[in-house]
């Protein structure tokens, strides 16, 4: 236990030394050239992930390398985190019977977790309550989904209004649990040049978000074709691998329970680090972040904002 509180301790001075949040920790006013970003470790399902040191990293910058300053990892239970699950209005209504296992999910959350129940609705992230660390009335937020075909907008028209106006400007972790079919009823193309969720995970990057999400069929749009439930997905995929976050599916059907994939969200959240390197100009950069020679693979953001100094 003391040595998660001093980790706890340790993850707190990073983040508000670097007067960042999540994903992607802008550039210190008082500091040049250093950025910040998490990174997961993904585990083997038969073996737990061993420790990783900042020796095992290699960061590449815009294809060059850069010098890694310093990895701090993140205890799951003391880590300061914000996480907003954000539920599709259009989502078919069987989806309450998985209320009862978020519930438990999230009256299950450490008290470093604060948490915002919200709603996509006409292209808008709906916050049901306030940030709240009182978990019982966050879980009291889950409702049925009013099942209205396209009520709910675009799902990137509403992560990208969430990550532009979060609902706390505190240092923590950011993290989003979307539930959507994430079909894009704007982008009649239907191929990986949708501009629109190009704009949310840019949205979501510079926002700092970590964005997780778990495929559930809606009403409307594509209805259930194989091909508009493919295209879904694969925007989904994209997001979570560009913000650095997950994406849970049961081949390409609602899952008939949350439980397993809540599972694993959490213990995602628990295998993650504060990886700090160098970056020496401002604006966007893509970056690649690998572990090296350790048979380790990792999940992370890949760009990030680095403001200029003040």
């Amino acid at each position: 236990m003391k040595t998660n509180r001093v980790a706890g301790a340790v993850l707190v001075a990073a983040l508000v030394g670097a007067g960042a949040t999540s994903s992607v920790v802008a550039q210190n006013e008082n500091t040049t050239g250093q950025a910040q970003v998490i990174v997961t470790v993904n585990a083997n399902k038969s073996h737990p992930a061993p420790p990783l040191h900042a020796g095992e990293i290699t960061v590449k910058v815009k294809g060059r390398a850069a010098n890694v300053t310093g990895l701090t990892p993140i205890n799951g239970s003391t880590a300061p985190t914000q996480l907003v699950f954000l539920f599709d209005e259009s989502a078919r209504s069987y989806w309450t019977l998985q209320i009862p296992d978020l519930k438990k999910f999230i009256e299950s959350l450490p008290s470093s977790v604060a948490v915002v129940v919200a709603y996509m609705d006409n292209g808008r992230a709906q916050m049901a309550q306030t940030l709240t660390t009182d978990h019982a009335k966050a879980a009291k937020s889950l409702r049925i989904t009013n099942e209205i075909p396209g009520i709910s907008g675009s799902p990137y028209f509403c992560l990208s209004d969430l990550a532009n106006h979060w609902p706390s400007k505190e240092q923590a972790r950011r993290v989003v649990f979307m539930m959507t079919n994430g079909e894009d009823p704007y982008y009649m193309l239907r191929d990986m040049q949708d501009p629109y969720v190009a704009a949310a995970i840019r949205d979501s990057q510079k926002a700092n978000l970590l964005v997780y999400s778990i495929y559930f069929r809606n009403r409307g749009a594509g209805g259930s074709s194989s091909f508009s439930t493919l295209m879904g997905q694969s925007y989904l995929q994209r997001v979570a691998d560009e913000t650095g976050g997950q994406f849970y599916s049961l081949a390409m059907v609602s899952p008939v329970s949350f439980e397993p994939f809540l599972k694993q969200f959490k213990e995602s959240l628990n295998r993650q680090y504060l990886l700090t390197f160098a970056a020496d100009k401002t604006g966007w950069q893509s970056v690649q972040i690998q572990a090296k020679g350790s048979g380790l693979k990792m999940t992370a953001p890949r760009a990030i904002f680095v403001e200029r100094n003040r």
